[in-house]
C-alpha cells in the first residue's frame, strides 16, 4: 500500500485524511471530510482516506501521532492542517496548500479585494520593484514557501499601497486587525532569521479564535499564550463567557505595545485542550496562561466572574515578573501523571466512541483476569496437619494390609511351635517310660 501510494502520487496535490475507526473525532469528521471531498471533486486536488490500523506503514512513514490527521500532498511537499476542522478551514488549507507561495498583486483594486478577503486574517505584503532578484524578496520568497499553509503572501509595487505610507523601500508589511504594521529590521540590517522572527509574531491576529490543534503552532511565537476558553452551549453562563473575552480583546488591542512582544492572546471553544494542559477538568469561561516550552501554566486566584481589566493586567505582570506561581512542567513527575492521564481520557475516549469496542478491548480481558484472580484467590489451601493425617491414615492401613497377609503364617508358626512342645514332651515322656521299661528288665536280668 504504502509503495503503491507514493508512486501513484507523482506530482499530484492529494488532501488525505489519517483517521482510526474507533476515534470519535474522526466520525465527527466524517460528514464534514465528505463535504470537502464533494467541493473539490472538478478541482486538481484529489481526496482520499487512510485507515491507520490497517495500513500502519503509510501512517508511520507520514508520521502519524494522532486521529484525525490530515496532510497535503504535493509531490515532495507534506503539509499538516492544524487548524479548524470545519468545511470552511478544511478549504481554506487546501487552497492556501496548492499555492503559489507568494501571490502577485498588480492593482490597487487587487490589494482592497485582499483585505476584504482577509479581514478576520492576516497576510503579508512585500513592496518592491518586482525584482525577484531582490535580496530582501529572495528572503520572503523563502519564508513563504516554508509557512505557505499558515498565512497568506502577496507581492507588489509601491504604487498599489496608494495613501499607506512606508519608512523602507523595498519593505515587508502585515495587515492585520484593520491595519498594518511595517517589519523595521534591527540595526538596518534584514537578515533572514529577523525577517523569519518578525513574520512568526505577527502572523496571528491580536485575539484570534484558535482550535486545540493550532496552539503548536502558536507555540512557535515563543510566547506566552493566553487563552480564554468559553462554551456557548452553556445558556446561563453566556455573559460571563462574553465578559472575559471581551476584557481579554481589549487588553490585547489597547494595550499592544506593552504586552504583543510577551503575549500572544486566543480564544477556543475546546474545554479538553485546557484539561490536557492542566491535566483536570475545568469549567468555562477559564483564563489560563501557557509558557510553552518549560510546559509551565497560571491561573488566576480570583474566579472568571470577578476578573476585571485592571486585575487582569496584574496577573499578566505578575506573570512577566514571576511573582505568578507555575504550575506543572516536564519533570518526572509530571511526565508520569501526564502518561496516567492520557491513558485514562484514552478510555473515556473509546468509551465515548463505542460502547461494543470499549467491551472487546477492556471488559473481555478483564472478565478473563477477574476469574482467573477469583479462582486463585479462593481456592482452599491445603492443610499440612490434614496431610499428616491423611499420611498416618494411609500408613495404617498399608501396616493393616501387610498384617493381614502376614497373620497366618504367624499362627500356623505359633501352632508348629506349640506342636513341636507337645511333640518334645511326648518324646521325653516316652523316653522315660522307654527308660523305666530298660530299667525294669535290667532288674528283671539281674
Amino acid at each position: 500500500m504504502i509503495f503503491s501510494f507514493l508512486e501513484k502520487k507523482g506530482d499530484d496535490m492529494w488532501l488525505v485524511e489519517f483517521y482510526a475507526p474507533w476515534c470519535g473525532h474522526c466520525k465527527k469528521l466524517e460528514p464534514v471530510y465528505r463535504e470537502v471531498a464533494h467541493e473539490l471533486r472538478n478541482s486538481p486536488v484529489k481526496v482520499g482516506k487512510v485507515d491507520c490500523t490497517r495500513f500502519t506503514d503509510l501512517a508511520a512513514h507520514f508520521s502519524i501521532r494522532g486521529f484525525p490527521t490530515i496532510k497535503f500532498v504535493k509531490g515532495n511537499q507534506v503539509f499538516t492542517h492544524r487548524g479548524d476542522r470545519s468545511k470552511e478551514g478544511i478549504l481554506e488549507f487546501a487552497s492556501r496548500a496548492q499555492g503559489p507561495a507568494v501571490r502577485k498583486l498588480s492593482s490597487v483594486g487587487k490589494l482592497n479585494e485582499a483585505r476584504s478577503k482577509h479581514s478576520d486574517e492576516v497576510f503579508f505584503l512585500y513592496i518592491g520593484d518586482d525584482d525577484e532578484q531582490d535580496d530582501l524578496y529572495q528572503k520572503y520568497q523563502t519564508v513563504a514557501d516554508k509557512m505557505m499553509v499558515q498565512g497568506y503572501y502577496y507581492a507588489g509595487k509601491k504604487h498599489i499601497l496608494e495613501d499607506i505610507s512606508t519608512k523602507n523601500h523595498p519593505t515587508v508589511l502585515a495587515f492585520k486587525d484593520r491595519m498594518q504594521y511595517e517589519f523595521l529590521p534591527p540595526e538596518g540590517v534584514a537578515t533572514m532569521e529577523a525577517l523569519e522572527h518578525w513574520i512568526n509574531t505577527e502572523r496571528y491576529p491580536a485575539f484570534p479564535q484558535i482550535w486545540g490543534g493550532a496552539i503548536n503552532l502558536l507555540a512557535d511565537t515563543k510566547k506566552y499564550l493566553v487563552i480564554i476558553v468559553v462554551d456557548p452551549e452553556i445558556k446561563d453562563k453566556m455573559d460571563g463567557n462574553n465578559r472575559l473575552k471581551n476584557i481579554a480583546e481589549a487588553i490585547a488591542l489597547d494595550q499592544r505595545d506593552k504586552y504583543h512582544s510577551e503575549f500572544q492572546f486566543l480564544w477556543m471553544t475546546d474545554v479538553e485542550t485546557v484539561n490536557t494542559i492542566t491535566m483536570s477538568f475545568l469549567t468555562p469561561p477559564v483564563l489560563l496562561v501557557l509558557e510553552v516550552d518549560p510546559q509551565y501554566y497560571y491561573l488566576p486566584d480570583l474566579p472568571a466572574s470577578n476578573i476585571t481589566i485592571n486585575t487582569f493586567m496584574q496577573f499578566l505582570d505578575g506573570i512577566r515578573n514571576g511573582t505568578v506561581q507555575a504550575h506543572g512542567g516536564n519533570g518526572f513527575f509530571m511526565r508520569v501523571k501526564r502518561l496516567l492521564y492520557d491513558i485514562m481520557t484514552t478510555i473515556i475516549s473509546i468509551w465515548q466512541a463505542s460502547r461494543w469496542l470499549f467491551l472487546l478491548v477492556f471488559g473481555l480481558p478483564t472478565l478473563i483476569i477477574s476469574i482467573i484472580c477469583y479462582s486463585l484467590c479462593c481456592m482452599e489451601p491445603l492443610d499440612d496437619s490434614y496431610l499428616e493425617d491423611e499420611e498416618d491414615e494411609l500408613r495404617q492401613l498399608q501396616q493393616e494390609s501387610a498384617g493381614d497377609a502376614k497373620a497366618p503364617d504367624y499362627d500356623e508358626e505359633l501352632k508348629n511351635e506349640q506342636d513341636g512342645q507337645e511333640f518334645k514332651e511326648a518324646v521325653e515322656d516316652e523316653d522315660i517310660e522307654c527308660a523305666d521299661i530298660k530299667g525294669g528288665e535290667e532288674k528283671k536280668n539281674d
